[in-house]
């Protein structure tokens, strides 16, 4: 992959943790990561960086075994939760820990999250792992990793959320609507009354109309702008003071 190619994978890790950030998915933790395609190497947030004010200089590389390859700071501790994702799943590219509010509310209350509204409808099995500590070993990220298995995201109970996908659009995408998704169901259930969940062939057409390509795009682009006239990206492009002299 060229080196064109690569400083968009960091702004793209950039971008999704600022605008994590923006909507509260993320806070002073969480983190995203982007395997480089055909390689056991990846991006993500060094450990110092402000998820606020997080820059593409402030983005590591790092092999499978979270040793550093490139950048001036450590990765997060929990990197151990890519990295053993990556070692068991080709099919991913991104992997996104954040810290949902309704998603971690309906773990507390041992509700299990069901697709509940369209854009959301892609949330099936959400499986839970059950240790609430920093996963910042090998061994509970290959739990966790096994958890997850093949699904699109897992539950981390009293602590938060890990998703998986094809790219860091699709998981900021994913991230998003799994948490609007939740929030509908917990305010449904807080009317007291039977809640209807899609089904059936209504959930598959919904399904297949509601989660395309050009949909996570369009997540993509709306939370962009909108994070645009609000200057959250603001300085976004500014490397570290290694990287430049490296230059």
């Amino acid at each position: 992959m060229g080196q064109v190619d690569e400083k968009e994978l960091k702004l793209q890790v950039a971008k999704a943790i600022r605008l994590l950030e923006a909507v509260e998915l993320l806070d002073m933790n969480g983190h995203v990561s982007c395997r480089i395609p055909g390689t056991d190497r990846f991006f993500i947030n060094s450990r110092k960086a402000s998820r606020a004010s997080v820059t593409v200089g402030d983005i590591v590389m790092c092999d499978l075994n979270g040793k550093l390859l490139e950048g001036d700071s450590e990765p997060p501790s929990e990197y151990h939760i890519h990295t053993e994702i990556y070692k068991r799943r080709s099919d991913v590219l991104s992997v996104i820990h954040n810290h949902p509010h309704y998603q971690t509310v309906l773990g507390i209350a041992d509700v299990a999250m069901k697709p509940v509204f369209g854009i959301g409808s892609f949330v099936d099995n959400v499986p839970v792992y059950e240790k609430s500590s920093l996963i910042n070993t090998a061994e509970l990220g290959a739990e966790l990793a096994e958890t997850i298995g093949k699904e699109i995201s897992v539950q981390l109970r009293n602590h938060g959320t890990v998703v998986a996908a094809e790219s860091v659009k699709a998981a900021f995408a994913r991230s998003v609507f799994i948490e609007e998704n939740a929030k509908k169901q917990y305010d449904a259930l807080l009317l007291g009354r039977e809640i209807r969940v899609l089904t059936g062939d209504n959930l598959v057409r919904t399904r297949e109309t509601a989660w395309q390509p050009s949909i996570i795009e369009k997540v993509w682009t709306y939370h962009e702008q909108r994070a645009l006239k609000q200057d959250i990206l603001e300085g976004i492009d500014e490397q570290s003071p290694q990287t430049m002299m490296s230059k």
